[in-house]
Order: C-alpha cells, then sequence, then structure tokens
C-alpha cells in the first residue's frame, strides 16, 4: 500500500519527453478539448430552445478550462515542475472530468424539456351544443 502512495505522490517523476507518444495522446486530448469549447459556442449560439440552451451553458467554458489545466499538468510533468508533476494530480483531474460530465448528463436527463405550442381548436358547432356542468 505504502509503494502505491509513493508511487502517486511523488513529487517529481522522470521519464516523460514531449517524443512520448503518451504525452502526445494527453496534450492531442487537451487540445481537442479547447478547439471543442469554441464548437461548443458556435453550436449553444444556434439553438432556439432556451432549457437546451441554458443546460449547455457551462459545457464551453468547462471544456476550455480542463484542456488548459490538462495541458498545463502534461507540460508540468515532462519538464519535471515538482508538485505539479504527480500522478495524483493527473488523476484527480481525469476523475474531475468524469464527475463533471455524469453531473451534466445527470441534470441534462432530468431538465430537459420542450415546450410544445398548445393550439385551441375553434369550432363553430360548439355554441349550438349543449355544455356539461
Amino acid at each position: 500500500m505504502m509503494k502505491l502512495f509513493v508511487y502517486l505522490f511523488w513529487p517529481n517523476p522522470s521519464g516523460w519527453h514531449y517524443t512520448d507518444s503518451r504525452v502526445q495522446i494527453v496534450l492531442g486530448v487537451c487540445f481537442f478539448l479547447i478547439v471543442f469549447s469554441f464548437a461548443i459556442s458556435y453550436w449553444r449560439r444556434t439553438l432556439k430552445n432556451p432549457i437546451t440552451k441554458n443546460l449547455t451553458k457551462s459545457w464551453s467554458s468547462a471544456a476550455f478550462w480542463f484542456g488548459i489545466v490538462g495541458a498545463v499538468l502534461i507540460a508540468s510533468r515532462v519538464e519535471m515542475i515538482q508538485f505539479m508533476a504527480m500522478r495524483a494530480v493527473l488523476v484527480l483531474w481525469f476523475l474531475c472530468i468524469l464527475l463533471y460530465i455524469g453531473f451534466q448528463f445527470i441534470q441534462f436527463r432530468r431538465r430537459h424539456y420542450t415546450v410544445m405550442q398548445r393550439t385551441q381548436v375553434i369550432d363553430e358547432r360548439d355554441k349550438y351544443l349543449p355544455r356539461g356542468r
């Protein structure tokens, strides 16, 4: 158990380089999140449903900041900056992303609805028929 804590919380792990495929994949995911945040922002402007617009309000900024924070954490890991390079911080970042996605999914399922237009049919025969009381 102690080895696991040392593995996760060691302040300056080495062995990562920018040419490593793991680093390139994670940096690519972070770059994708940043670009995806602008796509979400553009998509929100085209929405007509105010409920959907309100529920997706934080998606753009969350994707942007998760991308920025992830890129900073990976750069800290590669550049061997102490305490920002801990594996536990990367695990915490990933768990925060999963928690945010799960919470947003639950909120969207609970609170999303569409407003249906109510139409009233006016029938000329109604004024001649008896009304029920």
